[in-house]
């Protein structure tokens, strides 16, 4: 998305990092360190590689404003669970970091989760969804927050459009059965579907590694559906959906974030995902404020327009410096005590404000992003 409004490096740290409880409270604090673990190679690494460069930016124009010396430690965990746990221990033991921005991917966060809520280390992931993440039991984890919506509001979100936006009668859910997010965004959509009185006539998962995924078109071609909901992440989604388009189905295909990076993937069909649409965090749309400012920031630092999982990324660091500021500490306990009590306004996020509920899910707006002529277009 092209924009003919030039904004200066100082105006776009001045927007985006004004959330702080003043320059005294920040810079009385000893200089946070802050970790990153994700997905820099490998199937997901459009995801991680990301967030790290809005980590980095947001970081930068932190100190820039604030006269912080915040610093950021990378590591690659390629979305493999024991890796991330690996990573996390070096961030822990050898790195002496202040909090984790991250893991990228839920299967990296559930595990990392569990690591670190024996040392209390605070964790606020961009992205990982998976309902369980800031879960220990019935009862939330006391250090492990996310600035995403979680699987089960996102699901929910996308049972209530499919009723209320675009009044599917009939649908066919196919997931992942190896993936905590793609099987917790189904179950909650399967759930909420009922209630809204939209049928799911087809429902069915496949295995991670599958390649041909006739077997499955041809039921859910019996089934008919007015469209087929396929949450999974995009790697996925464009080989799927290729087969769909391929073998005849023409109904509107729809995901949640996971999404986010279909038109990214090489080789991929743009016409294949006409008319698709998918839930986002942020609205890269916008024509003022935050988001806008972070977009146009973003664009001239990398090259490339932001994804959701970069808004998110660096919602990450204001979100964490709020935290901080607040405690008046670095002190694990109590910036987790403060990240709790965080209300974060819209003037202040990238992907909008927000409030925690009891389990540390963000509650706040979703945006319904559709595909045209090749390009995301946020739906009005």
């Amino acid at each position: 998305m092209k924009f003919k409004t030039i904004v200066t490096a100082g105006a776009v740290a001045a927007m985006l990092v004004g959330c702080s409880n003043g320059n005294s409270a920040t810079t009385d604090i000893k200089a946070p360190k802050f970790g990153f673990i994700g997905p820099l190679s490998g199937e997901a690494s459009q995801y991680g590689s990301a967030v790290k460069n809005a980590m980095k930016m947001a970081i930068n124009d932190y100190n820039k404003k604030h006269g912080t010396k915040i610093t950021g430690v990378y590591y690659d965990d390629k979305a493999d669970p024991t890796t991330a746990v690996n990573d996390y221990n070096k961030l822990y033991n050898d790195d002496k970091v202040t909090a984790v921005l991250s893991p990228v991917t839920t299967g990296s966060a559930l595990s990392v989760a569990s690591a670190a809520s024996k040392n209390n280390t605070p964790v606020l992931s961009p992205s990982a969804s998976g309902d369980k993440f800031t879960m220990n039991g019935k009862t939330a984890y006391k250090n492990v927050f996310r600035i995403c919506t979680n699987d089960s509001y996102a699901g929910t979100y996308l049972a209530k459009q499919s009723k209320a936006k675009y009044d599917f009668k009939n649908v066919a859910v196919l997931y992942n059965k190896e993936s905590d997010y793609s099987t917790g965004v189904a179950a909650a959509y399967k759930a909420e579907a009922k209630k809204q009185g939209v049928n799911v006539s087809f429902y069915e998962a496949y295995n991670a590694n599958t390649k041909d995924f006739s077997t499955f078109i041809s039921k859910i071609k019996q089934a008919n559906p007015d469209a087929v909901f396929l949450p999974d992440y995009y790697e996925s989604v464009v080989s799927i959906t290729k087969q769909l388009r391929d073998s005849g189905v023409k109904a509107p295909i729809f995901g949640a974030d996971g999404w986010d990076g279909v038109l990214g993937v090489k080789g991929v069909n743009t016409a294949d995902f006409e008319n698709c649409f998918f839930t986002s965090g942020y609205n890269k749309d916008a024509t003022g404020g935050p988001t806008y400012e972070f977009v146009k920031a973003y664009e001239k630092e990398y090259g490339t327009t932001p994804s959701m999982f970069a808004g998110m990324a660096y919602d990450t660091v204001t979100v964490m410096m709020k935290a901080i500021n607040k405690a008046k500490s670095t002190d694990p306990e109590k910036v987790n005590a403060a990240l709790e009590k965080v209300k974060v306004s819209d003037d202040e996020a990238v992907c909008g404000g927000f409030t925690y509920d009891k389990n540390h899910n963000p509650v706040k707006e979703l945006n319904i992003v559709t595909i045209k002529n090749g390009q995301y277009v946020t739906a009005k």
